[in-house]
């Protein structure tokens, strides 16, 4: 069938109402779904497009800010280059400190670059190999320790080119950029190290998970300190390009938008890296927040539209509906028709010529109606008399009380043979009538089948043996009642009875993942062919004769119960006895 035929025969077995809805929604709503879904998906891209923009602008912002300032820092080195009086402080050998202080207080071009571009620069020092100067604030004398820093070193082995690292400022427990570069007198004689530090406010971070990396090395300026700035390194690591923005696995499995922008001084190798981190759920959810709020006119308008057909469509296929129901009574019987349709349209007309058809109908029909109803009562009342006169027939109080005289009797006389045989049959007829749906104890099943196996044994005496075995714990278990004794009495009847001596009949209970209870016998067996015809009427009642159908009564009743994995299962050799196999669910609970 082609699809076209599909949709139609589809269309065509469709009800009035759903036929209405589905025009509707096939030409009115799917096609406004399909747009909003477009029009959901373009705004949400570019709502999270706008949203890695803002955060690539937040960080261009303060790279920008950092760039001037290294420009400041830069151009103030250079202005430095070639002065004479920083080589004279440099080259000359102080004899007092008369002398020295004399000189600081002449030369105040590090106080007037501090003072104009204090927003800019922190401090300026200049570290100069000149064994009889003093340090202060702008000069400082190199000894062993400064010497051997890597900055220092660093420095040196530029030969004059610009050296960014950074430095930690003890007072305000912040690390704040530094250049610094070797200064040389017009003749290329090394004068000393010129260290000039940034501002530290010209790198705060004002925006929230940003952080500024040195070198993709060390973590200089942070404002979130719950992250692993380690994982965060060795994500710097592979980024080769200037400036990024995408998603990334970052912290096991949170999904981020990691953003940065390089800051690379000029003249340098160094650079510093600014990063974003955002958690990109939270772009991704404002961003279809927002989208979804441009979709509200139009589902509004939607759900009115189909709150209108729903009602429209709902009014009249009631009606239908309602014509076709009556017509349904009508045609199967029931000419009892109550309900009013309404209207004046053809609907109406309709249901008022169904209504006098119908009236027609009824009163040829009451005289049937009426014998028939007569017949069922009298069968009924048979049925009721028949059940009565059978009840009637077997009255246990009766039987209770004859078997407890002739117990009675026995003990009068003597008789502990009989009394133990009439008491035993009275306990087995007991529980044989009373049977009901309720679970009953193992142990209770195991003694009522020990009371048969005791009768049969006065009957037998030597000729058939018997043996009860348990293995666990079988205190708190309940079985489904006479489950075991049909089993017992298959075995005698079928199997020990003929046997002139050496019998023996063993039940035997384990307690595993299931319960497991074995009837095993010794008697005559079964052929092949036997034991077939019992295997397949197990599940087949109608071609079973009657001498097995306590057998497949309980094979039945376990598998309702229980399901197809449990059951009763036979192994059995001509000669060679037979072996039962129980296969139960291990229960403690009272009802079935």
């Amino acid at each position: 069938m082609s699809l076209f035929a599909r949709i139609k025969t589809f269309i065509g077995n469709l009800r009035l109402r759903e036929r209405m809805l589905f025009i509707y929604i096939a030409g009115g709503i799917l096609p406004i779904l399909l747009l909003d879904i477009y029009t959901y998906q373009n705004t949400r891209s570019v709502l999270i497009q706008k949203a890695k923009e803002s955060e690539m602008d937040g960080l261009n912002m303060i790279a920008d800010s950092m760039s001037e300032s290294m420009s400041v820092i830069s151009d103030i080195s250079k202005q430095m280059y070639f002065d004479e009086k920083i080589e004279h402080i440099a080259f000359h050998q102080y004899e007092n400190y008369s002398e020295i202080l004399a000189d600081y207080r002449d030369y105040d071009t590090i106080s007037d670059y501090l003072k104009y571009y204090y927003h800019e620069i922190s401090s300026i020092t200049l570290y100069l190999n000149n064994d009889t100067i003093s340090n202060n604030e702008y000069f400082v004398h190199v000894d062993q320790e400064i010497a051997e820093k890597p900055w220092y070193q660093n420095t040196l082995e530029l030969n004059g080119k610009p050296y960014w690292s950074y430095s930690y400022d003890s007072l305000k427990r912040k690390d704040s950029l530094r250049m610094s570069r070797l200064l040389y007198t017009k003749d290329m004689q090394p004068v000393g190290v010129l260290a000039i530090n940034m501002q530290y406010k010209r790198t705060e971070l004002p925006v929230q998970d940003t952080y500024l990396v040195y070198n993709d090395t060390v973590v200089l300026h942070r404002n979130e300190y719950e992250r692993d700035t380690d994982e965060m390194i060795l994500l710097l690591k592979q980024i080769k390009d200037d400036t990024y923005s995408g998603k990334m696995r970052f912290q096991g499995e949170d999904t981020c938008l990691l953003s940065t922008v390089r800051v690379k001084p000029d003249y340098s190798d160094d650079y510093y890296t600014l990063v974003s981190v955002c958690p990109y759920e939270e772009i991704a959810g404002s961003a279809a927040r927002s989208a979804l709020g441009s979709l509200v006119p139009q589902l509004v308008c939607v759900v009115s539209g189909l709150g209108i057909i729903l009602v429209f469509s709902n009014q009249f296929s009631t009606r239908v509906n309602t014509f076709r129901l009556q017509m349904h009574k009508a045609a199967t019987g029931d000419f009892d028709i109550t309900e009013d349709i309404g209207g004046e349209d053809e609907i109406s007309d309709l249901y008022r010529d169904l209504k006098v058809m119908i009236d027609s109908i009824q009163e040829l029909m009451n005289n049937v109606i009426k014998e028939r109803v007569q017949k069922e009562q009298v069968n009924a009342r048979q049925k009721e008399v028949e059940f009565k006169m059978l009840a009637s027939q077997i009255n246990p109080h009766f039987l209770y009380n004859t078997l407890e005289t002739i117990r009675m009797q026995a003990r009068i006389h003597n008789q502990p043979d009989i009394e133990e045989l009439a008491k035993m049959l009275a306990k087995i007829m007991r529980r044989n009538i009373q049977v009901s749906n309720t679970l009953q104890p193992l142990k209770s099943e195991l003694k009522l089948v020990e009371y048969y196996l005791k009768i049969q044994d006065y009957r037998f005496h030597d000729r058939i043996h018997y043996r009860i075995e348990t293995e666990g714990d079988i205190e708190p278990l309940k079985v489904m009642p006479l489950l075991i004794q049909p089993f017992v009495e298959n075995a005698f009847v079928h199997g020990l009875e003929a046997k002139e001596s050496g019998g023996e009949i063993v039940i035997r209970v384990e307690v595993r993942s299931h319960l497991w209870i074995t009837v095993t016998d010794n008697g005559c067996g079964m052929s092949m062919e036997k034991l077939d015809e019992v295997r397949r009427g197990l599940n087949d009642f109608e071609n079973l004769d009657r001498t097995h159908i306590g057998i497949c009564n309980v094979n039945q009743r376990i598998k309702l119960q229980y399901g197809e994995d449990y059951g009763v299962e036979f192994e059995s050799r001509t000669g060679a006895g037979t072996k039962v196999c129980i296969k139960l669910p291990v229960l403690t609970s009272e009802i079935m």
